[in-house]
């Protein structure tokens, strides 16, 4: 007995039956209304979108034997739809351009073109993932294309139209298939899952829809694996067969984050990567969350905005524990934990400290600029946004631990300021100056920076201390670095950097 998806089950099988394209449906429909056929197409999307569905839709409609025209209404029955539909069709060849992406593919191609069409209209021939052919194939093909012969389409469907050639592009119509809404998904799959007899509740046809990314295909993958338990399908279900972080978990992290307690918060992490979850999953997740934590704060009402997997009640709870500064510093911190996790080994390490920062005690410290304040004793001490490492003067002045007190700064300074005040920064300046550099390079840079720390600026002079693997790179960079921490530092004079190498300890990092 042979089952069927329900992707391939609910697959559109007229123009009207596209889910949420609408202006592709209308383009088409009208274009073979009028018989104004082109003679190449170009669908380009995100997967999941629809791109060969319609291509075969419009395969089909072009080649109707029951309609002496083209129809936007195929029949579905006649010998020509059937065989478009089990991809069977002399007519109508399908061809993964993965596989055959040669120059002696193209050239076999265009000796196809030259046939006649054995049963329908036209020889159609719909080029997949046509991204995928390599460009002398594509120049090949590119005469053909600008001018076939009259009774040969082309439909080429490709994720990623940057790398087809440009002057493939200019001879085709370019229909973009835009990623489908939640709302528009959720409806969808609420009604194949009411003709299925599938139990699930709105929650979790909104986590199917959210993880699905925009694709409607992903969306009814995740629907039918669901289908298999049997049981009334929930959110958390959803989010357990995926792999995600589910609402119970990201409420325990937002729990342990506006208690300030840093052993539940570390604790809930680990339990999140020993169950499987990995560190980019659960950023993300948080990043979802306080972005509709934000929304909540400054729209209450527009529930509909939210994205996350966390009830607008529970999120309306959390909300009163953050004002728009906190959770913007906490956004702050999650998208450059997020930057981090794609060019490091140690992402289980990262996601703890990306916590750690977003406690109330440690927020401001881990995201703004490091500046130095005279402290009580006039000696030089590091202050990070609006609070100083300082001991605050007590009226009883024994000096105790209740005086080790953050201080408030109303007038901080910047980095320039900082180091016209010392002529030698201290170890935390030194990091903070490093990581603006690292925050402000590119993305292709920042992985080699990470191969290196600042141990020394004194006047114009600054020493790096480099990972021996990587001092040779380093050294040949050296002056675009010292551009880089000029512009950090704002030094009215050049900088000058050496270069030496660090001792590693056994587990391979830095030492300091």
């Amino acid at each position: 007995m042979s089952t069927v998806a329900l992707h391939q089950k609910y697959r559109p099988q007229t123009l009207a039956e596209l889910v949420g394209q609408p202006y592709i449906k209308t383009a088409l429909t009208n274009a073979v209304k009028h018989s104004q056929i082109a003679p190449a197409y170009l669908f380009t999307g995100s997967r999941g979108t629809g791109k060969t569905s319609t291509a075969r839709i419009f395969a089909k409609s072009l080649n109707c034997l029951n309609s002496k025209k083209p129809t936007d209404k195929p029949c579905g029955i006649c010998q020509s739809c059937r065989s478009i539909e089990s991809s069977n069709s002399l007519d109508v060849s399908e061809i993964d351009a993965a596989s055959n992406n040669g120059v002696d593919d193209a050239r076999a191609l265009i000796e196809r073109c030259t046939l006649a069409p054995v049963a329908g209209r036209y020889r159609i021939f719909i080029l997949d993932e046509s991204h995928q052919l390599t460009t002398q194939s594509q120049n090949a093909l590119l005469k053909c294309i600008e001018e076939p012969p009259p009774h040969v389409v082309f439909i080429l469907c490709t994720t990623e139209q940057h790398k087809v050639l440009p002057t493939i592009i200019s001879r085709c119509q370019v229909f973009n298939f835009r990623t489908l809404s939640i709302k528009t998904i959720v409806q969808h799959l609420r009604i194949i899952a009411d003709a299925e007899s599938i139990s699930v509740d709105d929650e979790g046809l909104n986590a199917i829809a959210r993880l699905s990314d925009g694709g409607l295909r992903d969306a009814l993958q995740l629907l039918g694996q669901a289908s298999l338990l049997h049981t009334d399908i929930t959110a958390h279900h959803i989010m357990e067969i995926a792999g995600g972080v589910t609402e119970a978990e990201l409420i325990a992290i937002l729990q342990a984050i506006s208690t300030n307690n840093t052993f539940n918060l570390l604790q809930v992490a680990r339990e999140l990567v020993d169950s499987g979850k990995t560190p980019k999953l659960i950023i993300s997740n948080l990043l979802q969350t306080y972005r509709d934590l934000l929304i909540i704060k400054s729209a209450p009402k527009e529930q509909t905005l939210l994205t996350g997997c966390v009830s607008y009640n529970q999120l309306k709870a959390f909300a009163k524990h953050w004002n728009f500064e906190t959770l913007n510093l906490s956004l702050a911190e999650l998208q450059k934990a997020e930057n981090y996790l794609r060019y490091t080994v140690n992402a289980g390490v990262w996601l703890e400290v990306c916590l750690l920062n977003l406690l109330p005690g440690l927020l401001s410290v881990g995201t703004t600029k490091t500046n130095v304040k005279p402290g009580h004793d006039n000696r030089l001490l590091p202050t990070f946004g609006t609070y100083t490492v300082n001991k605050v003067n007590d009226k009883s002045g024994d000096g105790g631990e209740d005086s080790l007190l953050p201080a408030v700064v109303t007038n901080t300074t910047n980095t320039a300021d900082l180091l016209n005040t010392a002529n030698t920064a201290n170890t935390a300046n030194l990091a903070q100056i490093w990581q603006q550099v690292m925050d402000k390079a590119k993305p292709n840079h920042q992985k080699l920076l990470a191969h290196g720390h600042l141990v020394k600026l004194q006047g114009s002079k600054a020493i790096l201390e480099v990972t021996p693997a990587y001092q040779k790179k380093f050294e040949s960079g050296k002056e675009a670095i010292a551009k880089m921490l000029q512009r950090a530092t704002q030094s009215p004079k050049p900088l000058t950097v050496l270069i030496k190498t660090a001792n590693h300890s056994h587990n391979g990092r830095v030492r300091g």
